[in-house]
């Protein structure tokens, strides 16, 4: 396809396919290089100063509760102002953010302000992830949007994977350099969405030739929309729960191999990467549920493979496929609900999204800590159940005389009026 850009009514120029695709995924790239880069160095940074991990460990919780409530209202700011605007302007922040880190850093005591600069970054993140679940749907289009989100999704674990161990060896330039590094890459991502326009794509959102609604009115107005966006939250927990059991499983069945520990972290991400390489375009409803539903089998599958110890082969291959099964499944799950939802409201859906899954993550990553007291394969067993769960959901739900394909599309008509 053309990277030639198609024009709109009001003059503007949307990007064309080649533009979308590759300046999206990278502007994605570099956020969340600098976002675990600066994890991994603030982290760093901190036990250096205290000579504890925890600290770190009570400032990640506590940025993940604050961030959690702040993306309430940043999905009803970004419906308000605009999502590029919010995009451009939430990266901006976070650049400046890691500056300020990078000025304290030199400070005698910058325990505190780099405590006070990492909750800022994170509450900027509420409203840049509202912000993007809002721009894709209007730069691909309806055609388009599923590729363009399994390569964000590609994109994102990609960025992780190297912003971590960025971060540990941007300790070694001193603190305030390896700062300003991870700031230039917020810029980068900023400059990045700023070539693109804020217009939505023709024929996105379902919403375009009604009455603006509110989001209350259309949960509904919708039956499924609910069910829906809790389906969404299953992927997002089965990643938290497998991340929480990587490190007790290399201790308890490969000694604790610093190597294998490092290849299968790697899988995991691996995995989500190469279910972006898929030809993903958009599906019908009935071939979305089906799609779904393999995905969500294939990760009770490989939990409960991974049950067994299985040798280092056979578990990355596992772990690998937690990666690809979880990845299609939240490209599935994210494509359907931004193509049924109102273009007016799609920043609050986003936010109710991701509120539901941080609410849904908590409980399990508990009960799997308290499970891992029983070994790892107890643990393992439980993530199975927990994704079963979901699958019996999406399965009970998606019988006709239930929801059936209202459970993850919205059929005409079927929208607050």
């Amino acid at each position: 396809m053309s990277g030639t850009s198609l024009r709109t009514g009001a003059g503007r120029a949307l990007p064309g396919p080649r533009d979308v695709m590759v300046k999206v995924p990278t502007a994605v790239l570099f956020v969340n290089i600098a976002l675990a880069g600066n994890n991994a160095l603030v982290a760093a940074v901190l036990y250096r100063l205290t000579g504890s991990a925890s600290n770190f460990a009570l400032v990640l919780v506590s940025n993940f509760a604050i961030a959690a409530v702040v993306q309430l209202v940043a999905g009803y700011v970004v419906d308000r102002l605009g999502a590029r605007r919010l995009a451009v302007l939430s990266e901006a922040a976070a650049c400046a953010a890691i500056g300020l880190e990078a000025a304290v850093s030199l400070l005698d005591s910058p325990a505190l302000p780099l405590i006070c600069g990492a909750a800022l970054v994170s509450v900027v993140q509420a409203f840049y992830r509202a912000a993007m679940f809002t721009l894709a749907p209007q730069l691909a289009g309806r055609e388009r949007l599923a590729a363009l989100n399994a390569k964000i999704n590609a994109a994102f674990q990609a960025g992780t994977l190297l912003g971590t161990p960025a971060g540990t060896l941007l300790l070694y330039l001193e603190p305030v350099r390896g700062f300003c590094v991870l700031a230039v890459s917020f810029g980068a991502a900023a400059l990045i969405l700023g070539t693109l326009p804020g217009r939505p794509a023709p024929g996105t959102g379902s919403g375009a030739a009604r009455p603006r609604t509110g989001v209350l009115r259309e949960l509904r107005a919708q039956r499924g929309l609910v069910a829906h966006i809790l389906l969404c939250s299953g992927d997002y927990v089965a990643v938290y729960l497998f991340t929480l059991i990587l490190v007790p499983l290399v201790d308890d069945r490969f000694g604790g191999s610093t190597l294998t520990l490092a290849v299968v972290n790697s899988a995991l991400p691996a995995g989500v990467m190469l279910s972006g390489l898929l030809p993903w375009r958009s599906q019908a409803a009935e071939r979305t549920l089906r799609l779904v539903a393999l995905s969500m089998a294939a990760l009770v599958a490989a939990f409960l493979l991974l049950v067994c110890d299985i040798g280092v082969v056979a578990t990355v291959g596992c772990v690998v496929a937690v990666g690809f099964a979880a990845g299609s499944s939240q490209t599935l799950l994210m494509t359907a609900l931004q193509l049924r939802s109102p273009a007016h409201v799609l920043g609050r859906v986003a936010s109710l999204r991701l509120f539901v899954a941080s609410g849904l993550a908590a409980p399990t990553l508990a009960g799997a800590s308290y499970l891992l007291k029983g070994g790892v394969g107890t643990a393992l067993a439980f993530c199975a159940g927990v994704e079963a769960c979901y699958l019996t959901v999406l399965l009970v739900l998606s019988r006709e005389r239930l929801l059936g394909r209202r459970t993850l599309a919205a059929p005409p008509g079927d929208t607050a009026g």
